[in-house]
This record gives structure tokens, C-alpha cells and sequence, in this order.
């Protein structure tokens, strides 16, 4: 069950509904530009794939359009060998992060549930300034959606701590630049604050 959230919700922003609709699909059609760029130039990206031992991984693939064209950042993570995460960030021409669809792969770790394997799946507009102004959620066994959140019944291995939403193409540069260095070798010190969209989703 999707789950749109009261704009009162922390992080979101206060503007009413009926005026939010003309900036939903703002984003909606930047999510479709960054969907056909991924669709035509699937391998045209810079970053890193590093294992690790324990059932770790780290991805991190950025399309970068340049100037004037949307650009699409792809982070995996392997977590533990139970739960893999895919968020992918959507940025508008300008350089703007537009939406982040995240989803989360893993065992139903719910009491007394065996062999069910569930997606959580959320949804995150922000506006140009860089504000959350809604969050979409959803549990998924198989095709079937079965809970907006995690519930008793429906509970997967790890919650949202991973995302961290780059607010701008520079900033993707940034991160980029602090863990492959420059031209010149130097790396700068470069931390995200993570989202706990999990959290908000169930204010």
C-alpha cells in the first residue's frame, strides 16, 4: 500500500498539496529523462565496484550528462550477504537532485515467517531548492505489495540508514573526486548525512 506522507512530516516541505502537483511532475518527467539516459548509455559512467570479504559491496556508477543534460547516480551496496540496496538519484539539467528511488532486497526476517523474500521500495521528490516534498513507500513480496511500511508480519533485514542523497551533480563530483582523488592524485575529506527516510515514513 503506497503511503503518501503528511507534508508536516519532518523534512517536508509545507506547501499544499494542490500546489505541489505542477512540482510532481516537474519530476516526474526529469525521472523520465534520467530513465531513458540509463536506457541508451547503460555503461557510460565513472565510479567504482569494490567486494569485500563478509558479503559486502560497494557501487557506485555515475552518468554524468555535463552541463545542460540530466545525470544519474547508481549506489548498490551489498550488506552482510542478506540485503542488497539500490538507490538511484535523478538530477535535472541543472544540475538539481530531482528523485531518489531506493530499493531494498532481503529475507522477510519477520517472527515465525520462513522462505519469503521482500522488496521495500521508496520514492523521494525534492523540489529545486533540494527539499523533500514527498515520499512514496511500499513492501513487495514477489509482485505483490503487501505493506506500505515494514510491518510485524512484513519486516526486512536492514532499514534505510544507507541513503544519503547527493543535493547536487557537484556534489557526485565531489564524493568522486574525495575517494578516486584528481588529475593530481589529492583527495578531499568528503561525508554525507544519511536519510532515515524509513523513519519518516512511518512519523
Amino acid at each position: 500500500m503506497r503511503r503518501l506522507l503528511p507534508l508536516a512530516t519532518l523534512l517536508l516541505s509545507s506547501v499544499p498539496a494542490m500546489a505541489q502537483e505542477p512540482a510532481i511532475e516537474e519530476i516526474r518527467a526529469a525521472w523520465q529523462a534520467c530513465s531513458t539516459r540509463l536506457e541508451q548509455k547503460p555503461d557510460d559512467w565513472t565510479g567504482w565496484h569494490r567486494n569485500f570479504d563478509g558479503g559486502y559491496a560497494d557501487h557506485f556508477e555515475f552518468h554524468d550528462g555535463g552541463d545542460g543534460e540530466p545525470s544519474v547516480l547508481v549506489q548498490t551496496w551489498l550488506i552482510d550477504a542478506i540485503a542488497t540496496q539500490t538507490d538511484t538519484s535523478c538530477y535535472r539539467a541543472d544540475g538539481t537532485l530531482a528523485f531518489l528511488f531506493s530499493r531494498m532486497v532481503s529475507p522477510n526476517v519477520a517472527a515465525d515467517v520462513e522462505g519469503s523474500t521482500l522488496a521495500r521500495e521508496g520514492r523521494l521528490y525534492f523540489d529545486p531548492s533540494g527539499t523533500l516534498i514527498r515520499v512514496l513507500t511500499r513492501v513487495l513480496e514477489g509482485d505483490v505489495e503487501v505493506a506500505g511500511m515494514d510491518t510485524e508480519r512484513y519486516s526486512l533485514a536492514r532499514g534505510c540508514g544507507l541513503t544519503a542523497p547527493h543535493p547536487t551533480v557537484a556534489t557526485v563530483r565531489d564524493h568522486l573526486t574525495a575517494e578516486l582523488g584528481d588529475i593530481e592524485g589529492n583527495r578531499g575529506d568528503y561525508v554525507l548525512p544519511s536519510l532515515d527516510w524509513c523513519a519518516i515514513a512511518t512519523e
